[in-house]
C-alpha cells in the first residue's frame, strides 16, 4: 500500500497539472485498533463456523460464520475511507496558486465574484461546498404558537369552572369532617 495519494482520475486517465503528492497520515492507534478488530472479527467467524459444525449448531451460526469476515471487511475499508478522505481534506486546504502551478490571475474566465481564483478539490474538480455558511439562518427561527381549538376541552373546562363556583357559594363542604 501506498502513502502518497495517486494524481489519477475516475477513468483512469491523469490529472492536469503537475502531479501533487499528499502524504497519507497512519495513526498507529488507529491501525491498532482496525487490526485488533479484524482479529477479532475474524476469530468469531471461526468460532461459529466452530459451532455450527457441532450437533447444536443451526443456520444462524453458519449466517455469522459469513458475517463476522465481512464485517473486518468492512472496518478495513472504512479506515481507509477515513484516511482518503482526510487526505483529501488536507489536499483541499492547500492554496490553489500552490496546488495548478500558476500564480491564480484575477482575471481568469470562471474566476469567484470575490476575486479570487476557483479552488481544486480532489482530482481535478472544482470543490463543492457541503457546509451552511453560518450566516445564512438566523440564530433562533421564530416558533409560531399555534392552539388548535378543542371543543369538548373546552365544554370540561367549563363545567369544572361551574362546579367550582358553586362549591365556593356553598361554602365548600368536601374539605368539612364528619364526626359521628
Amino acid at each position: 500500500m501506498s502513502d502518497t495519494l495517486s494524481n489519477r482520475t475516475v477513468g483512469g486517465d491523469p490529472a492536469s497539472g503537475p502531479p501533487v503528492s499528499t502524504k497519507v497520515r497512519h495513526r498507529p492507534s488507529w491501525v491498532a485498533f482496525v487490526v485488533l478488530g479484524s482479529i477479532f472479527c475474524l476469530g468469531m467467524g471461526f468460532w461459529q463456523l466452530a459451532r455450527y459444525q457441532e450437533a447444536t449448531g443451526t443456520v444462524q451460526n453458519l449466517g455469522y460464520t459469513f458475517m463476522w469476515p465481512f464485517l473486518a471487511g468492512f472496518l478495513v475499508y472504512a479506515y481507509l475511507k477515513y484516511v482518503r478522505l482526510e487526505a483529501d481534506e488536507a489536499e483541499s486546504a492547500l492554496p490553489a496558486a500552490g496546488v495548478d502551478g500558476d500564480e491564480g490571475d484575477d482575471d481568469e474566465v470562471g474566476g469567484h465574484p470575490d476575486g479570487s481564483p476557483p479552488r481544486r478539490g480532489p482530482r481535478g474538480r472544482e470543490k463543492i461546498v457541503t457546509e451552511i455558511p453560518a450566516d445564512l439562518l438566523p440564530t433562533r427561527r421564530p416558533v409560531k404558537e399555534v392552539r388548535t381549538r378543542d371543543e369538548g376541552l373546552d365544554a370540561y373546562n367549563t363545567y369544572l369552572a361551574e362546579l367550582a363556583r358553586q362549591d365556593a357559594a356553598a361554602g365548600d363542604r368536601s374539605l368539612e369532617r364528619h364526626t359521628t
